[in-house]
C-alpha cells in the first residue's frame, strides 16, 4: 500500500513521531511518503496515495495552520480514502488533560469538514534545554497550572510509543 504521512511540528517531537511511523509503516511493507506540512507543494497530487495519516500538535490550544490548511483543503480526498489523525499534545500526556486533548481534536475536524477514520490522542515532549527564556517561563507556567508534580524542570518525552505502534498496526488492519 502506498501511505502518505503529512505532519505539523513546532518542536520537533511530531516529526520524530511522523519519522517513527515511516519506519513502523516500512517495515511492515508499505511504500511510504513523509511530507512537513510547511514546506507542502501546492500541487501535491494526492490520488496516488492509498491511505494518509496526519500528524499535528498543539500550541496556543491550537494545531499547525499549514495542517489545518491541508485537512480543510483536501477534507473531500481525505473522507473518501483510509485516513487517520494524530494529535500530539502535553494534555494527551497527562490524564486530567485527556477531555482538552479531544476538545482540540474535536474543533480541528469540525474547522476541517475531515472525518479521520482513526485519530489518537498522544503525549508530546518538554525540551526545557532547548527553550528560551521565554519559552521556558510559558511551560513553566502552563505546567504549575497542571499543578502536576510528575513534570519536573527537565527534558521529558510523553510520547506512548507502544500505543503508537498499536494504532498504527490497527490503522493498517482497517485501511486493508
Amino acid at each position: 500500500m502506498k501511505i502518505l504521512i503529512v505532519y505539523g511540528t513546532t518542536e520537533g517531537q511530531t516529526r520524530k513521531i511522523a519519522t517513527w511511523t515511516e519506519t513502523r509503516l516500512r517495515e511492515r511493507g508499505h511504500q511510504v511518503e513523509i511530507l512537513n506540512s510547511a514546506a507542502l507543494d501546492p500541487d501535491l497530487k494526492l490520488d496516488g496515495f492509498e491511505a494518509i495519516i496526519v500528524a499535528a500538535s498543539i500550541h496556543q490550544k491550537h494545531h499547525q495552520d499549514a495542517v489545518v490548511n491541508f485537512a480543510f483543503a483536501h477534507h473531500d480526498l481525505l473522507n473518501a480514502k483510509p485516513s487517520a489523525f494524530i494529535s500530539v499534545s502535553l494534555s494527551a500526556a497527562l490524564e486530567d488533560g485527556r477531555a482538552e486533548a479531544q476538545e482540540y481534536v474535536d474543533s480541528f475536524i469540525s474547522v476541517t469538514g475531515w472525518q479521520p477514520r482513526a485519530t489518537l490522542l498522544l503525549g508530546g515532549a518538554l525540551r526545557y534545554t532547548e527553550y528560551d527564556y521565554f519559552q521556558e517561563q510559558v511551560v513553566k507556567f502552563i505546567v504549575m497550572k497542571r499543578n502536576d508534580p510528575a513534570i519536573s524542570e527537565r527534558d521529558h518525552d510523553f510520547t506512548n510509543w507502544d500505543a503508537l505502534g498499536d494504532f498504527v498496526d490497527r490503522f493498517l488492519e482497517m485501511a486493508a
